[in-house]
């Protein structure tokens, strides 16, 4: 599945999670994937780091600790260990 990650958000997505945590992308439709599909996160169309599908939550179940924010989000969510910056390498612009 592809993420578009808006430029407005582009900073916080490099930031550092916590160790042994989840990250999520909330949408407000249900997501087009399943546990253990790939994650490709797009800037301009040029993918920069992939990531596998750990879970996915109905919306109302959970919000954003550190906002509070997307309770009332469907949320994909991966685990750091599945995440990788592919912004130097192998995975080039697929359109």
């Amino acid at each position: 599945m592809n993420i578009n990650v808006p430029e407005f958000a582009r900073d916080h997505f490099w930031e550092e999670p916590p160790a042994n945590s989840e990250e999520f992308w909330g949408f407000r439709f249900p997501p087009p994937c399943k546990v253990g599909d790939p994650l490709h996160f797009r800037f301009d169309g040029r993918i920069v780091a992939t990531a596998r599908v750990s879970r996915i939550e109905q919306p109302g179940q959970s919000s954003c600790e550190g906002t509070g924010r997307f309770g009332g989000t469907y949320k994909v969510f991966w685990t750091n260990e599945s995440f990788k910056d592919v912004r130097s390498g192998s995975l080039l612009e697929v359109k």
